[in-house]
């Protein structure tokens, strides 16, 4: 791709791009890379849909907003374990399940439910017993 290709599509300014041509730069080889892929490629992989999920983090947005203390606060491998926890729940697990009953959004549940596949009957179970 030409240098000026490169600032349309990736906003890499030529000055920026100039220096990383540079043998001695880190993103030497990013540079190269860029300047050896021709637009058509570039143009195919950007148009590809992505495969991957992005992380659902809303819910978890919405449960640590509530919890002042940020030493309280849940990871996303933290929330989904609430959803198997076979022990009895401490106060900040009961209270981040109150929140996601009643303050998260179908569409944040539904999201976090399917990324980490966790059956609908089960969420419907855990936040149905609080």
């Amino acid at each position: 791709m030409k240098t000026k290709d490169i600032f349309d599509v990736f906003g890499i300014a030529p000055s920026t791009l100039s220096d990383w041509s540079k043998e001695d730069n880190k993103k030497y080889t990013l540079a190269q890379l860029l300047k050896n892929m021709s637009m058509d490629d570039v143009k195919d992989i950007l148009s590809k849909e992505q495969n991957s999920q992005s992380k659902p983090v809303m819910l978890l947005s919405t449960v640590n907003c509530s919890i002042g203390n940020k030493k309280k606060h849940f990871t996303l491998t933290g929330l989904k374990n609430l959803f198997y926890k076979k022990e009895p729940l401490d106060v900040y697990d009961k209270y981040a399940l109150k929140t996601i009953k009643n303050e998260a959004l179908e569409e944040e549940i539904v999201d976090f439910r399917n990324y980490y596949r966790i059956s609908p009957k089960r969420v419907e179970t855990v936040l149905a017993s609080l």
